[in-house]
């Protein structure tokens, strides 16, 4: 079973070298590690090359956002199974080994396994994404069927399945074709979701990846900067949309309409227009807030706004009293 190690990067020169070394260090190699150098300006493909040589595959491209360099990756690749690293983080040395004694023990309609992910912060390591979860793993590896209704879902905190600690089928990444929209940011939710779809899951208790939270990365991490782009909220109606289509359920209905709810209050928050928006709440169906709202919709931007500011004023008004 080959498996590939992909790290997209952009501007990571300082921190890139803890994701190679950590791939490097397995305790069961990997049969490649791809680098795809999303248009770095800071010298760090070409520190990658000097440092590593023939011991990784560099592919560069003009800066397209890190869902485009997903894909590059994938197409790179050789491997039956992928693992993706993000550049600032690191995996566990026995990663490797437990993902592999893991594909032999699952059935064939496993397309992802993942296991757990453990923060770093300035104060060292922290919690851990099955812990704030609430995630227990009986067996080893234990096989989700449903995924979309046996695991939990959502952008607003870390899923369990997160990327950066799992290991993909190539052909069923290819099949999907995840991170074809271009998205910079929620590209792996997304994609998570896609396979949840349509494929069963496994999990290892094993803690494999750690993924770092520190103060040095506030200004370039994307993911402590989710909320400056609408990708996440994009993200959100794909996924959700993809669910109701797929289950049938309610509840993915339901979600999808508060998800365009929310973005509908992003968008007017930045002065953005969001009456075609609005629209999508009645797509699976009709509901006395979905009516309400759109009512409000109607009456454009700057009644949003208005309110917001409303709520401020009240809100510090009671702070005072």
């Amino acid at each position: 079973m080959k498996v590939s190690a992909l790290i997209p990067t952009y501007n990571r020169r300082r921190y890139i070298f803890r994701a190679i070394d950590s791939v490097l260090a397995q305790t069961v190699p990997v049969d490649e590690i791809i680098i795809v150098d999303d248009g770095s300006t800071d010298g760090t493909s070409e520190l990658i090359g000097r440092t590593y040589g023939s011991l990784i595959k560099l592919v560069r491209q003009k800066n397209m956002g890190v869902s485009v360099a997903r894909k590059r990756a994938i197409d790179e690749a050789q491997g039956e199974w992928l693992a993706f690293l993000d550049s600032d983080d690191e995996w566990l040395p026995e990663r490797n080994a437990a993902f592999l004694r893991a594909i032999s023990a699952v059935p064939p309609r496993v397309a992802l396994i993942f296991g757990n992910t453990r923060y770093v912060t300035d104060q060292g390591e922290g919690t851990t994404v099955f812990g704030d979860n609430g995630l227990l793993i009986d067996h080893d590896p234990e096989v989700f069927n449903d995924p979309l209704s046996q695991l939990v879902w959502g952008t607003d905190y870390t899923r369990p399945p997160v990327i950066q600690s799992s290991l993909i089928r190539r052909s069923v990444l290819k099949e999907l074709g995840c991170f074809r929209e271009g998205l910079r940011h929620a590209e792996d939710f997304l994609a998570t979701f896609q396979i949840a779809s349509r494929h069963f899951f496994a999990a290892i208790p094993s803690i494999v990846t750690n993924v770092y939270r520190t103060s040095d990365l506030t200004e370039s991490s994307l993911e402590l900067k989710w909320n400056e782009w609408d990708d996440n909220k994009r993200a959100e109606l794909l996924a959700y949309s993809l669910a109701a289509r797929t289950t049938g359920a309610k509840v993915w209905a339901a979600l999808y309409a508060d998800a365009v709810r929310g973005f509908c209050k992003w968008r007017a928050q930045k002065g953005l227009p969001i009456r075609g928006l609005a629209r999508e709440q009645f797509r699976f169906g009709i509901s006395i807030r979905s009516m309400g709202f759109f009512c409000a919709a109607m009456l454009g931007t700057y009644f949003f706004r208005a309110g917001f500011a409303t709520k401020r004023k009240l809100r510090s008004l009671y702070n005072q009293s």
